[in-house]
């Protein structure tokens, strides 16, 4: 619990550097808080060599996924701006993974190809999150360039449209072939992906993947953008999200369940 503690410190103190527009104290305060995180879902996923993935440890690992890359990738996206979306999500999902659960339900993992599995399907899940927020920001930019009053001043911080847009495409295509390789690893490593626990995260997946890669050939072949790449890009999300977090609850709180 103190690591989770410390790291919703850590990611409130990078928050306001942000709001601030001290990048160093952003940038500093976030690795902090990624690190203790990180430190946080060691103890919180692993046991006897099991991995132990519950909904709020998956949402908790999501979101510090996509505080990780947000870090990483300072250069190429929003920072200041996406950092007021993810840091208070991924503090917050921190604590609640770490909050005292008493005994877990089900069986862990121990296989090793089914934890790389369960891995990619995770790492997707953080990539478009990642994704999504942006496309919130492209959505809110797109509307207040339309609009007849000034954007607030975190908006004229964000780079142009144009390049707005090409950062969301690109975390969409990366995104997109790890989902890729997490249903191709479970369809060699998984003894049966229509299992009655697994049919319908299965399905729901796959119907995700169908989505952005519609959306993604739309983009290329016919120029799709703004509003049409937005609610493609919220559908296909949606979808992604009742795949995974919905299924997990069900199976979870609703059957006593517990799966990767």
């Amino acid at each position: 619990m103190i690591p989770a503690s410390l790291s919703l410190l850590a990611y409130c103190i990078a928050l306001l550097g942000a709001l601030r527009g001290h990048r160093s104290a952003l940038m500093a305060g976030g690795i902090v808080a990624v690190l203790l995180h990180a430190t946080a879902l060691v103890g919180d996923l692993f046991a006897d060599g099991l991995l132990l993935i519950g909904v709020v440890d998956a949402l908790s690992l999501v979101f510090w996924q996509a505080a990780v890359l947000t870090l990483l990738a300072w250069r190429h996206l929003p920072i200041t701006a996406l950092t007021c979306m993810v840091f208070p999500l991924a503090g917050l999902a921190a604590i609640a993974a770490a909050w005292p659960e008493g005994a877990q339900a089900g069986e862990g993992i121990h296989d090793n190809a089914l934890k790389l599995h369960v891995g990619l399907s995770v790492f997707a899940a953080g990539l478009f999150t990642l994704a999504a927020m942006q496309s919130l920001l492209v959505a809110v930019q797109n509307r207040a360039l339309h609009g007849a009053h000034d954007p607030p001043a975190l908006l004229r911080s964000l780079p142009p449209l144009q390049s707005m847009e090409s950062a969301l495409f690109g975390a969409l295509w990366l995104a997109w072939g790890v989902l890729s390789a997490a249903l191709l690893t479970g369809i060699v490593f998984v003894d049966d992906l229509f299992d009655q626990h697994l049919v319908h995260k299965t399905l729901l997946s796959v119907t995700s993947w169908a989505v952005f890669l519609m959306l993604l050939w739309g983009h290329w072949r016919y120029g799709w953008r703004g509003r049409t790449a937005l609610r493609w890009t919220w559908t296909g999300y949606a979808v992604l999200l009742l795949a995974y977090f919905g299924s997990k609850f069900v199976l979870e709180e609703l059957l006593g369940q517990r799966w990767g």
